[in-house]
């Protein structure tokens, strides 16, 4: 499922790190700014997702809504300028 808004990227965070088991995890998460119902929040920026609009630029943003038994989470897909 696709969800669309208007807002602007606030910051992003990525690095990686190994877990107990020796495995290497890497992470690449995104804050943003929805302009309508003026909440910040966060998704994930999957690998092979559209480059970051530029900090502080307003933008229509793309998710993917991936839907689980207990939780809802987003998924970052591109942005056109308005």
């Amino acid at each position: 499922m696709l969800t669309q808004c208007k807002g602007y990227l606030l910051d992003e965070q990525k690095g990686d790190f190994v877990n107990d088991r020796g495995e290497k995890i890497s992470y690449h998460k995104a804050r943003f700014y929805d302009l309508d119902s003026r909440k910040i929040f966060k998704v994930s920026v999957p690998t092979d997702a559209d480059a970051l609009p530029e900090e502080q630029v307003h933008c229509e943003l793309s998710f993917d809504v991936i839907a689980g038994e207990k939780f809802t989470k987003l998924a970052y897909r591109g942005y056109n300028f308005l």
